[in-house]
């Protein structure tokens, strides 16, 4: 871990305990130039669209991009990561397809899609005689698409609440590669007081989340007044945190908290926040250039993302930063430091946004309405940042701890480790790390090993009620312009009537929408407590 002042909580790049097994997917044909020689190629592809456009310092710009990415402070989706040095780059990770079309050219799209690591999200009306077939024809293709890759891609389908819902329901659990999801309008949310069959169909989707964990939950009309935009239909990208248009596409990219998080001279720790914005910032800049460079799959997409523009910079390594700061996930007082986060980070990247305007110009699709004059039509997204926090190794997006020993197989290497962050709390503590591992991995608690107050400090997701991990996810969600992904990892024993009071919870809240999953409800889960198996996504 770096030891220097500000940064002193965060590892260098390729220094993670994870790094090591995701070289060959990230680093590809340049492993032999290591880690370092991946900052060289995302600068050297960021330095080509500098030089092609009139902003101001460019070379300190590039390089404090560099050192962002080489000290852990930040990392673009992996699709950009990966394919920074192709002569046809395809760097955005977030899309959003329109399906109407002849379906030979809707899987055509997917397919290129698919290969430069991108997930694709599309919608449906589930009033279409055949919308069944497609979707399945869609997740069948994807998997024969990529048959022998590490891991296949995915998609994700949206349907509305007045859609053939007992049809599409049928379907959870049943798909290999796609995420389903079901928009529940203002409306139907408000009818849910007394009208029966509205109340009916909540239950079935309640069972369904119970038993399978899919479908997710989206509120459509909570999305629309965040983006400008009245009667477009959306359709969420794989995770939830960019609902785009149809034929559409963005690109993200993540701060890690933990980077900010500094303690002086034995002082007690604090969270820089001039540093964090001039890191999203940073973020702005580089995101929005690759909309110049980025090869699409198609014409429609490509004029559609130029028209909007839109970018998503999020933040990952939340949990840790809570831990470091004293701070108990879901605690009042962490509830107050994820407004706050939220509230610097939109800002931040607003303030970047418009300064770009100023030079470049606002994207096409500009109107007066949409407020201040802008580069970009949507600038916030938190992502899961599975792939991209295991590179930083820090904690996923804004979830809390999975667990505090770490067991995971990452492509195809099984990796073992107390949690980084945990490890630097039991030291700080006099209790020895190694000690404790071994004792965690005979079945011993946090709590048994080092007392309420570290345990109480770093709760795991199955400690936390699904109404605690949503007021974060609320406070999160009350600055940003566009989604969060976020899982309610809940136990075993959580209730049908617990399910729906979170999603009542939820959307009362303000979320964007969620997804619940019940430890253990699927046999093959991808992400066990005690042993957590990650699969790495297109994040």
């Amino acid at each position: 871990m770096i030891e220097e002042n500000l940064h002193k909580y965060s590892f260098l790049l390729g220094e993670s305990p994870f790094a090591p097994a995701l070289s060959e997917r990230i680093l590809h044909r340049f492993k032999e130039n290591g880690w370092p020689g991946l900052v060289q190629r995302v600068c050297k592809l960021v330095e080509s669209v500098e030089n092609s456009r009139n902003d101001v310092n460019s070379n300190p710009f590039l390089s404090h991009l560099a050192h962002a990415m080489q000290h852990g402070l930040m990392l673009p989706n992996s699709p950009l990561l990966v394919n920074c040095s192709d002569a046809e780059p395809r760097v955005f990770a977030c899309f959003a397809v329109d399906v109407s079309k002849p379906i030979s050219t809707v899987l055509k799209e997917f397919r290129f899609i698919h290969d430069g690591m991108g997930g694709v999200g599309y919608s449906l009306s589930g009033k279409e005689t055949n919308f069944i077939d497609i979707i399945k024809l869609i997740d069948q293709d994807t998997c024969a698409h990529q048959s022998g890759r590490p891991r296949p891609a995915s998609n994700a389908v949206t349907l509305p609440i007045s859609g053939d819902l007992d049809k599409f329901l049928n379907l959870a659990g049943t798909l290999a590669v796609t995420n389903m999801n079901v928009a529940l309008t203002d409306e139907f949310m408000l009818s849910l007081r007394n009208g029966k069959i509205s109340q009916q169909k909540f239950d079935n989707i309640v069972r369904k989340i119970y038993t399978t964990g899919q479908p997710g939950i989206i509120f459509p009309d909570r999305i629309r007044q965040i983006s400008h935009t009245e009667n477009t239909p959306f359709a969420a990208n794989v995770c939830g945190e960019a609902p785009l248009a149809v034929d559409e596409s963005a690109l993200l990219a993540s701060v890690n908290l933990t980077s900010f998080v500094s303690s002086r001279n034995g002082q007690m720790r604090s969270f820089d926040e001039d540093e964090f914005q001039k890191c999203v910032g940073l973020c702005v800049r580089m995101l929005d250039g690759m909309h110049d460079i980025q090869t699409h799959a198609s014409d429609e997409i490509r004029r559609n993302t130029l028209a909007t523009r839109k970018i998503g910079v999020g933040i990952m390594g939340f949990a840790h930063a809570l831990i470091l700061l004293g701070l108990p996930y879901g605690s009042q007082e962490s509830i107050q430091f994820a407004r706050n986060i939220s509230r610097i980070l939109y800002q931040s990247a607003k303030a970047e946004s418009e300064r770009l305007a100023n030079i470049l110009g606002t994207y096409p699709a500009w109107k007066p309405e949409h407020g201040s004059a802008r580069r970009n039509a949507n600038l916030t997204a938190i992502a899961g940042t599975a792939t991209i926090a295991l590179i930083a190794g820090t904690s996923c997006g804004i979830e809390p701890l999975y667990s505090h020993m770490i067991n995971q197989r990452v492509i195809d290497q099984d990796i073992s480790c107390l949690d980084p962050i945990i490890s630097l709390l039991l030291s700080e503590n006099g209790i020895n790390p190694v000690d404790a591992a071994s004792r965690l991995a005979r079945g011993e608690t946090l709590r048994q090993i080092a007392g309420d107050a570290i345990a109480d400090l770093c709760p795991t997701a199955l400690d936390l009620s699904g109404e605690v991990q949503i007021n974060v996810q609320a406070a999160l969600q009350s600055s940003i312009d566009c989604g969060i992904t976020k899982t309610v990892n809940c136990s075993n024993t959580t209730s049908v009537n617990e399910i729906k009071k979170w999603i009542l919870h939820a959307h009362e809240n303000g979320c964007v929408g969620l997804t619940i999953y019940r430890n253990q409800s699927l046999k093959n889960q991808p992400i066990k407590i005690e042993s957590t198996n990650v699969i790495t996504d297109n994040i």
